[in-house]
């Protein structure tokens, strides 16, 4: 699972979307052969959306929990059909409880101290959340020292700057909101929404000076 997130590169983020709506986008997703993706359970019926993308999209979907920050949260999730765990911190139950459950977790962190701590748990990506306030330098610090871990950059990812966090080194970016202009959703404006996707996956695979 983690190896498929990597080789996707961009991990699209629901959050409190309307059922409706996220069908829609899961949609567009597959169009551009983007598969897997994050629903945040921390928002009202997130659990019964992410069986009811299961039931609806069978195989070609595969649908994660984020926001998982408990074990309860994690034996629910894993109930509802979630095929992996994401969470914006580093919980040790957690960890203990995927392993028992065989789902890859994805864990947050931000010093180095959490990201080396995420790793000697066992963790094969971490989340490097929020983003925003640091940028990509200093994932290239961070990696510079602790070059054995994959890092996943969330929280302040978009289109002007997500070739920029694969420059740095990450394996991975999580966008919710930019990937997916309100208005575009609204009007079901289908085309520009697959447009936009395209244009992430390309910015995503530039080469340096392209």
């Amino acid at each position: 699972m983690i190896e498929s997130i990597k080789r996707q590169k961009i991990l699209p983020i629901l959050r409190g979307v309307p059922e409706e709506e996220a069908y829609f986008l899961v949609e567009c997703l597959l169009e551009t052969d983007i598969s897997i993706l994050e629903i945040s359970v921390n928002q009202p019926g997130s659990f019964d959306l992410i069986n009811g993308l299961n039931q609806k999209f069978g195989r070609d979907l595969t649908v994660g929990a984020g926001t998982v920050v408990d074990t309860p949260i994690a034996y629910k999730a894993a109930d509802y059909g979630a095929a992996f765990f994401l969470s914006p911190s580093f919980s040790a139950d957690v960890a203990n409880t995927s392993r028992r459950l065989n789902i890859p977790y994805i864990p947050g962190a931000y010093s180095p101290t959490e990201i080396q701590q995420a790793y000697e748990a066992g963790a094969d990506l971490i989340k490097v959340f929020p983003v925003r306030q640091v940028g990509p330098g200093y994932i290239k610090d961070v990696l510079a020292s602790l070059n054995h871990v994959n890092l996943m950059a969330v929280g302040g990812v978009g289109l002007d700057n997500v070739n920029s966090w694969f420059e740095a080194g990450v394996q991975a970016v999580g966008i919710g909101s930019s990937l997916f202009p309100k208005d575009w959703v609204q009007k079901n404006e289908k085309s520009l929404i697959v447009q936009r996707l395209k244009e992430f996956q390309l910015e995503s695979l530039k080469k340096k000076g392209e």
